[in-house]
């Protein structure tokens, strides 16, 4: 699986991961099951990358991973997940963190990101200290945020003594380009990674239309893909853009994994843009 450099740290993290937010709640043993041999799949074809969320069917995924990566040596995984911004007050960030570091049951999480900008119960620079308090113990390696603007995430950083700010995950697939076209300059040139969420979409492809509807159809044919690997390996394509899929069949794992080795060429890409 091909790499990016997350940060200036020179590590780096697989341009595909795998998105969790589809776990739901109330079902079956067997629909779980599914879900863990999914995640497993993935892990081996190089998605190491997992990402979560309190806020996902309230914690449950996180359980749920939880149970899948005590099978891997914790090294070979990198572990996202997001703290919910309406907690009231400092001490109930930090339990927040605890809390989902015990339902992964793991010691430290690779990358913590602030799930969404508030205004109302907290503001930015509160999350910042809680967030550098938190590397400082060692319960995270990075801070990310997700959902903010540009300026927001200009704000973040500079509520941070000595730590940045690595990542910030966005709604980005080849139907909704705003944030490829509108702040991916931005994060190129600090070396920041926009992590695209939802980059398959959730209405499917049936809204594209005219010109970039031809022209996907023209470039999966010549790259002897699918549509959904087409619309992935555009996002991955990028400089400093990673996607999350998720994928409850297995046989959609596989197919993601496909498009992280379709190389576009520049001229492809821009036929794409909308």
């Amino acid at each position: 699986m091909r790499k990016v450099q997350l940060g200036k740290k020179g590590e780096t993290i697989p341009v595909l991961g795998q998105g969790t937010m589809g776990i739901k709640g109330g079902k079956s043993k067997e629909y779980y099951e599914k879900w863990k041999a999914s995640l497993r799949k993935g892990i081996d074809l190089g998605m190491t990358h997992i990402d979560t969320a309190e806020l996902y069917n309230f914690g449950n995924s996180e359980k749920i991973i939880g149970e899948v990566i005590k099978e891997y040596d914790r090294d070979d995984l990198f572990i996202t997940s997001k703290l919910f911004p309406m907690h009231l007050g400092y001490k109930a960030m930090i339990k927040a963190c605890n809390k989902s570091l015990e339902r992964l049951d793991i010691k430290y999480l690779d990358l913590y990101l602030v799930h969404f900008p508030s205004f109302i119960f907290s503001k930015i620079e509160k999350h910042m200290k809680v967030m550098e308090q938190l590397l400082n113990e060692g319960k995270i390696r990075y801070i990310g945020v997700s959902n903010f603007s540009v300026d927001q995430f200009k704000r973040g950083q500079e509520h941070l003594k000595k730590a940045e700010i690595v990542a910030n995950q966005l709604r980005a697939n080849i139907m909704k380009q705003k944030h490829i076209h509108n702040s991916l300059h931005y994060y190129k040139k600090e070396g920041i990674i926009l992590t695209a969420y939802s980059p398959l979409g959730h209405s499917g492809y049936g809204n594209l239309k005219g010109d970039i509807k031809a022209k996907l159809d023209e470039i999966t044919n010549s790259h002897n893909a699918t549509v959904p690997q087409i619309a992935l390996a555009w996002l991955i394509n990028h400089d400093n853009v990673i996607a999350i899929p998720k994928a409850f069949k297995i046989e959609h794992v596989e197919a993601n994994a496909v498009a992280a080795d379709i190389k576009l060429s520049d001229i492809e890409i821009k036929q794409l843009y909308n």
